[in-house]
């Protein structure tokens, strides 16, 4: 939900487990929007349904649209995602795991070529994993030949913000979201923020 708060187009986002931007009934299938989901979970009671089926409320329980453990995932997932891995130059992997599939299959399924940034506390399924057999390696950062993978470790948010310095968006965030200072863990990121914890194997980079 945050990246629609942004700004980003729905057509642009995949929502692979679905939202909670709006829920379904699971007595009369009937569609509803955030706000009256919210209402019920701010209140701290179960989101009913309030549609007029034959002359009475229905008062079904209303679920989110998001995909629960053990159910499919959207119909048009492969679709979109064989369309779309083709085309990809750049893949930017954040806060994961990389345990659950298909999703963990996308690294591996685009060009291999095509760079692939991995944001996150620790390395995950690399080449080392591999020898240890804990899983099949996707990330090669520590492989002599690799050209393409690049690890930032650390907490997600400070990451980007760090990114978004080095690439020069910075001056435009700030007036898209009005922020002027950002604390992040009684941390505050400055305009000095550097790229120090991002590593390519184990060499340091200053620009990507």
């Amino acid at each position: 939900m945050l990246q629609s708060q942004t700004g980003i187009p729905d057509e642009r986002v995949f929502e692979v487990h679905g939202s909670f931007r709006s829920g379904t009934c699971m007595e009369c299938q009937a569609k509803l929007d955030t706000e009256q989901l919210k209402e019920a979970i701010f209140c701290g009671e179960v989101a009913r349904c309030k549609v007029s089926v034959n002359g009475a409320v229905c008062s079904g329980v209303i679920k989110p649209d998001i995909v629960m453990f053990g159910e499919n995932l959207p119909q048009n997932y492969l679709c979109t995602i064989s369309k779309d891995e083709g085309k990809c130059d750049l893949l930017i992997v954040m806060g994961t795991s990389l345990q659950v599939g298909p999703v963990n299959k996308i690294p591996n399924s685009i060009p291999p070529s095509t760079p692939r940034l991995l944001i996150n506390m620790e390395k995950v399924c690399t080449s080392m994993d591999q020898a240890n057999n804990m899983s099949a390696p996707i990330f090669f950062f520590d492989h002599p030949d690799n050209k393409t993978d690049v690890f930032m470790g650390g907490d997600i948010d400070t990451s980007l913000i760090e990114l978004v310095k080095e690439i020069g968006w910075w001056e435009e965030m700030r007036e898209m979201s009005g922020v002027v200072e950002i604390q992040k863990n009684k941390m505050l990121v400055t305009e000095e923020g550097d790229l120090d914890h991002v590593s390519r194997g184990n060499s340091k980079l200053c620009k990507l």
